[in-house]
């Protein structure tokens, strides 16, 4: 089976988690980028909940990788408003691969990832294993490495 790690990510966090999964499965690995990033100011924040809640699609950059030709693509996002970010959007709705998506993993500073998690499970009918996870600098970050360490081997055994 072949396997690719798609995310998106503003300020490493889901890119440090990503990178994880993805050599633990010895997956391929795609940064998702957009055209126009959001500042890394005050006002990100603001701006990136706003884009998230309203679900806007940002402009993505060519990608390195063909995400159409892999089996199983495990998805990663950070929280923004308790949704996924406008690149994961843009990527779910240009590319035939919902129904390769199959495991989700979310990172938030304090936000809602069940609801994230919800979001995402009624665009992507195939979705069955999930993990939310915190930003590194949150209290609860120091049970990412028991949940991610799960979640790889629910992929590795499971799917």
């Amino acid at each position: 089976m072949k396997d690719l790690v798609v995310y998106y990510s503003l300020e490493g966090n889901t890119r440090q988690a990503a990178e994880r999964i993805a050599e633990r499965l010895h997956a391929d690995i795609l940064q998702l980028q957009t055209v126009k990033e959001i500042l890394k100011s005050k006002m990100k924040f603001f701006i990136g909940g706003m884009q998230a809640t309203f679900g806007v699609c940002a402009k993505l950059k060519p990608l390195a990788l063909n995400p159409e030709q892999y089996d199983r693509i495990i998805l990663g996002t950070p929280v923004w408003a308790g949704k996924a970010t406008p690149a994961v959007n843009a990527f779910l709705k240009k590319f035939n691969v919902k129904n390769k998506v199959t495991a989700l993993f979310t990172l938030s500073g304090g936000g809602d990832n069940d609801k994230c998690v919800r979001y995402l499970k009624k665009k992507l009918a195939h979705l069955r294993t999930t993990v939310a996870l915190a930003d590194r600098n949150h209290p609860d970050a120091s049970e990412n490495e028991r949940k991610l360490n799960g979640f790889v081997e629910e992929l590795i055994n499971g799917q």
